[in-house]
């Protein structure tokens, strides 16, 4: 059986050799060499002046998201965010991990609040530790005062997040047991948030909308996404999308922009675009608006074709700049999107939980040319044409 792959492949192919071919090269301009040195892969880190509050200690947070210890504060709510959407949902249910990070972050607050302004829970002795041992699910047998007493659950629920979270429960017990006081640092931790939280609580489709940002992420996936997804991207980029079109607009393409948004880059309100300055027009016409409009350039490229069009500039974006000269010229750029829509694409780029676009991204990369600025055909273009006519059942092929 025919490999769709390779059919769409040779599809494209055929389609910038044979009707696409120009006589001269391109070269690449200046505005493709600036956009690529300015170009960063460094998430953005710009916060609001207190940043996010996650509850009890960081580490325990860190444990209970799945997130490494490791990791810098200006990562961990774009991780969050990443585990959210990733891990937290399955067939539109929440699963387990979600649950349980759920009902720490709940534990946590609780435990906060016992834990006053300097941020330490204080247990003088062992009546003092009711309100504690509830918040814990656990409960002192025989009681207070009692030889021999120990901690056995009360709630399972609780005190399974009270172990898993790392909670010193052997230390309380101990000081319960001889009648000593127990002390336990447990501070809040601000981390950075891109933007302003405001913007994204606002943005939210979860109508509750309690808590702050770390509530509105776990209970969003489409903007838990769309935070993950706008963290890959530099802060001038950044800056200027959640301006125009805004969080909002954006949150209905949040997995289009996903996979396919992290090559983009905005400089002085300008999209920069594969190909640089000679492909603007070609651009403009393709996408149906213009890079000097940004807001209106990524919302018109996401939403074209169910995503195809982002997995096009996608992959253009990744390629070497010679080559972006070459294919982005004016002959060849929207007939070689014709020919990969027309071969077969499936209905949405999003489906599945893998980027589309590799197979093209490969074809791009090692596409060769001749001296002449012609793609270079190994033997000749008509040993292919006939080939291809006689394996592939794609109509670009045999046209």
């Amino acid at each position: 059986m025919e490999s769709p792959v390779w059919g769409r492949q040779f599809a494209i192919y055929l389609a910038g050799v044979a009707s696409l071919c120009v006589c001269s090269l391109v070269q690449p301009n200046s505005a493709a060499q600036e956009a690529s040195s300015l170009q960063s892969n460094e998430a953005i880190t710009a916060s609001s002046s207190d940043g996010v509050v996650i509850p009890g200690p960081l580490r325990s947070f860190l444990r209970m998201a799945g997130i490494s210890q490791k990791i810098p504060p200006g990562d961990v709510l774009p991780l969050l965010a990443r585990n959210v959407y990733l891990r937290g949902y399955e067939n539109g249910a929440e699963t387990e991990f979600l649950l349980l990070l759920d009902r720490y972050v709940r534990q946590a607050r609780e435990l906060q609040g016992l834990a006053g302004a300097n941020g330490t829970i204080h247990v003088v002795n062992c009546n003092d530790a009711t309100s504690l041992l509830q918040v814990l699910g656990y409960q002192l047998r025989p009681g207070c005062g009692q030889k021999n007493a120990y901690l056995t659950t009360a709630s399972p629920e609780r005190a399974f997040l009270t172990i898993d979270s790392g909670f010193p429960l052997t230390g309380l017990e101990e000081a319960l047991q001889k009648g000593t006081s127990f002390s336990y640092a447990y501070p809040s931790t601000r981390v950075p948030v891109l933007f302003r939280e405001s913007d994204w609580i606002s943005a939210s489709l979860w109508k509750k909308k309690s808590g702050n940002l770390v509530d509105v992420l776990i209970h969003d996936p489409s903007l838990a996404r769309l935070y993950s997804a706008m963290a890959k991207n530099d802060a001038e980029t950044g800056d200027v999308l959640a301006r125009s079109p805004g969080l909002k607009k954006l949150l209905s393409y949040s997995a289009v922009f996903d996979f396919y948004g992290s090559q983009m880059s905005i400089r002085s309100g300008h999209v920069i675009v594969p190909g640089g300055a000679a492909a603007e027009p070609g651009w403009k016409d393709l996408v149906g608006a213009s890079p000097n409009s940004p807001g209106d350039f990524v919302t018109h490229l996401l939403a074209k074709d169910n995503g195809w069009m982002a997995v096009y500039f996608d992959a253009l974006s990744r390629v070497s700049e010679s080559q972006q000269a070459r294919l982005t010229q004016p002959s060849r750029l929207k007939h070689l999107y014709e020919a990969f829509r027309s071969s077969g694409t499936e209905p949405g780029a999003t489906k599945g939980v893998f980027p589309k676009g590799s197979n093209l991204l490969i074809l791009f990369t090692r596409l060769d040319w001749g001296p002449n600025g012609e793609p270079y055909v190994p033997g000749n273009l008509e040993v292919w044409q006939e080939i291809l006519n006689q394996k592939t059942d794609f109509k670009v092929a045999h046209d």
